[in-house]
């Protein structure tokens, strides 16, 4: 079996746009072989990003067009080497990321087994993951506990928040995070996504008021390069540090480790990938230090990349969800994982991913270039 064609998909940002919150673009991998065995992955797209990743992709293809689909590991290693020359980038990881996705679902459909299985098999056969409640527009806190409320009806036992993107109102995050854990109670974890706050003078009551409110993590307190400061939050604060979803190899991960400054690592699987995420997880393990997916991605492909790898990794925290994706998803595959009442998604069980693609819903998508992003004051 060879690879015959590599195609990309862009599903443009309006289709996942919502009262809640305004959309973000997905970019989908098909490689096809001549077995007939088609494979899906999918890249990772940061803000109007989706056709530089796209380009990357088409780059990349006369390095795998003809070769063998098993070949993964060789196919990184020659894609790093020989390509970028060891000149990698984000950008570059993500494209990486989404092809390697796909020749996983390749090789799972080719033995008629589910990746899981040829990670090593599953450590876990249900998933815990927690609904990421993000909203570009300023909400107030009856709006966010309302919406979280939602996410628990629905079966969450986890939220993550963002109290604080407007750090001008620090007093009304506080309130948010207050009002949050009086409506959800003391079973429910609320996680807060502090999204690299430039001011740090203003850490000291925010970590106070997370302490109060028995807030399981915080993420990304400043930036995941910034060792030092991440190591002095990790001193005070009760909660998890979470950090990384910004890197995208081991390199950049192992100085985290090294200098004990994150409790749990947050790589995103379609920019690190499966192999270079298990790996990242492995190198965690010894440090005591737990990892957990970061997926702000389609609740199709990347979901189902998610779950797989979430289920072989020992040392699994959680894995990200967004329930308004969760619909827009569904127009182009047939993604319906349920999150039952557990806080969890059962382990798909069918071989490859286990996700089916409506190639001509892609193709019926009429591309649109995302907004213009309004960044939240600081």
């Amino acid at each position: 079996m060879k690879i015959s064609t590599i195609k990309t998909y862009i599903v443009p940002s309006h289709i996942s746009d919502s009262s809640w919150s305004r959309g973000k673009a997905w970019l989908l991998v098909k490689i096809e072989t001549d077995a007939n065995i088609d494979g899906w992955g999918e890249a990772y797209v940061p803000h109007d990003c989706e056709i530089v990743i796209a380009a990357f992709i088409q780059s990349l293809s006369r390095y795998i067009e003809g070769t063998d689909p098993f070949r993964i590991k060789h196919f990184r290693t020659n894609a790093i080497h020989a390509f970028a020359q060891m000149q990698t980038g984000f950008h570059l990881s993500c494209a990486i990321s989404g092809i390697e996705i796909a020749l996983w679902d390749i090789v799972g459909k080719a033995l008629n087994k589910p990746v899981h299985q040829l990670l090593g098999g599953h450590c876990r056969d249900r998933i815990k993951v927690y609904a990421n409640c993000f909203s570009h527009i300023d909400r107030t806190p009856e709006e966010v506990t309302a919406y979280a409320l939602e996410q628990v009806d629905q079966g969450f036992r986890t939220v993550k928040i963002y109290p604080f993107l407007n750090t001008h109102n620090i007093s009304q995050g506080i309130e948010c995070v207050e009002m949050m854990r009086n409506a959800l109670g003391p079973t429910i974890d609320i996680l807060v996504d502090l999204w690299r706050i430039a001011d740090s003078s203003i850490l000291p009551p925010i970590i106070e008021c997370l302490n109060r409110a028995d807030v399981k993590w915080i993420e990304d307190p400043c930036a995941p390069e910034n060792i030092a400061q991440l190591t002095n939050i990790r001193k005070k604060a009760n909660q998890s540090v979470v950090t990384g979803e910004t890197f995208s190899s081991k390199l950049q991960f192992r100085s985290l480790l090294e200098n004990n400054a994150a409790d749990v690592l947050n790589p995103d699987i379609t920019c690190c990938g499966i192999i270079e995420l298990r790996e990242i997880a492995a190198m965690a393990e010894p440090y005591f230090v737990n990892l957990a997916i970061h997926n702000f991605n389609t609740m199709a492909v990347g979901l189902a990349a998610s779950l797989h790898v979430g289920s072989v990794v020992p040392n699994l925290s959680l894995v990200e969800h967004f329930p308004r994706f969760e619909a827009p998803s569904r127009l182009f595959s047939n993604s319906d994982w349920q999150v039952e009442q557990d806080g969890c998604i059962a382990l798909p069980t069918e071989a490859g991913l286990g996700v089916s693609i409506n190639e001509s819903s892609l193709v019926n998508f009429e591309y649109q270039a995302s907004p213009i992003r309004d960044w939240p004051d600081h």
